[in-house]
């Protein structure tokens, strides 16, 4: 499993939450229900402060875990899991003896009330932009920045109600002030300095070419050279009048790291105004790059499967230089107006021994399936594309080959 750094990591930080409020001693006696509340809300306090960790983007974390688009995976889990514990905690301290004949202070008194503007503050933030598909990008970042505001108060409540002394130096006082520091540091830092300090790279748009109705391919010139592999992604910064500012994602197509071009399909509203209302010299910022779709890494004989704009990290590799490697990509689209670059996969595998491409119109043709498709011995399989694609034969590749290399990326970073 390739992400077992990452996992492992969760694992130990969780159970080192679990274990030192279980074995640590409270101020007073206290029933065994309310141990085990207080147990679970150190989970979720826990969990909410690696949510935020996760979301920093940095660089040993995204190796750990293989790749951005799987630390994703665990930090919406983990959002979710955090928050079902929250509930639990919540619902576990109303079934304790005698809680209400707790002594009483303005600080206990203001500690539960925060509790629970935490709690429904954490199941708004969290449920609305899992379930509301409607939400605009930037509406989505910014109900997703505003976590940070219930984590605030839930560490209060934690704090000034818990029935253990969290101020003195024990190993969980220790435990708990660390991660609460580190996970409010890491939500202020991507709330107020993420995108001043890690979009170091600069320059200007130098070329724009119209290669679909709906996409656009530009040409960016940087005033430093960005070192990249083939197959990686970048965020990206527009800063021209009518455009979001906010940075996103897009898959390096071609370039030596000085100039170096990004597809941009019309897929939202930001990519839609980008396709209609970009123009030369715009000055961009960008970060990264990311991603572990490493085609040098691959074994031999490869199969690769593009879903639409999903075909811009493979041609980025095509580009480079003649493939050694034995290929055979599976390129899927919906309509001509999806497609990219078919005219030149089809001449670069006329050209070359060791390419084969096959195009799937899924206006024309039956959709691709690989539940039956038997993976050749030592057989490195990437796939790119729409998140539901990539799953679908992820699932359908892992039903028949246990031990299959697959490696892939998904569009969605939600």
């Amino acid at each position: 499993m390739k992400s077992f750094k990452g996992i492992l990591f969760i694992i130990i930080i969780m159970c080192s939450s679990a274990f030192l409020w279980y074995f640590a001693k409270p101020i007073a006696p206290i029933h065994v229900l309310n141990k085990l509340s207080h147990m679970i809300a150190g989970l979720a306090i826990t969990g909410f402060f690696l949510v935020f960790l996760l979301s920093t983007r940095i660089k040993i974390i995204e190796r750990w875990f293989h790749g951005l688009e799987h630390v994703y995976v665990y930090h919406k889990y983990l959002a979710i899991l955090s928050l079902v514990f929250a509930i639990l905690h919540g619902q576990l301290q109303k079934m304790v003896p005698n809680w209400d004949k707790v002594q009483k202070t303005p600080f206990t008194e203001l500690a539960k009330n925060f509790g629970e503007i935490a709690q429904y503050g954490f199941i708004a933030l969290i449920l609305i932009p899992l379930f509301a598909k409607f939400l605009k990008y930037e509406h989505w970042r910014i109900i997703h920045r505003l976590l940070v505001i219930p984590y605030a108060f839930g560490l209060y409540h934690v704090y000034f109600s818990s029935r253990y002394d969290l101020l003195q130096p024990t190993p969980l006082g220790i435990f708990t002030a660390s991660t609460a520091t580190i996970g409010f540091m890491s939500a202020l830092y991507m709330l107020t300095m993420y995108q001043d300090m890690r979009f170091k790279h600069t320059g200007k748009i130098t070329g724009i070419r119209k290669i679909a109705p709906s996409a656009v391919e530009l040409q960016l010139t940087l005033d430093n050279k960005l070192p990249y592999r083939h197959g990686q992604f970048i965020f990206l910064k527009i800063f021209q009048e009518g455009l979001e500012e906010a940075p996103h994602p897009f898959s390096i197509t071609a370039g030596d790291g000085q100039k170096i071009v990004v597809t941009i399909k019309a897929l939202g509203d930001f990519t839609k105004k980008v396709n209609t209302m970009i123009q030369l010299n715009t000055p961009i910022a960008i970060e990264g790059p990311y991603g572990y779709l490493n085609f040098e890494a691959g074994q031999q004989q490869q199969l690769w499967i593009a879903g639409g704009v999903g075909i811009t990290p493979f041609l980025s590799y095509l580009t480079s230089a003649p493939s050694t490697q034995n290929i055979e990509l599976f390129y899927s689209y919906r309509g001509q107006d999806d497609a990219i670059h078919t005219e030149f996969l089809q001449d670069y595998a006329k050209n070359n021994e060791h390419f084969k491409v096959n195009l799937i119109d899924t206006t024309q043709m039956d959709r691709l399936c690989f539940a039956d498709y038997s993976v050749p011995a030592h057989t490195s399989i990437f796939m790119c594309g729409p998140e539901k694609m990539v799953k679908r034969y992820a699932k359908q590749f892992k039903s028949h080959n246990r031990d299959v290399d697959l490696n892939y990326e998904a569009f969605k970073f939600r």
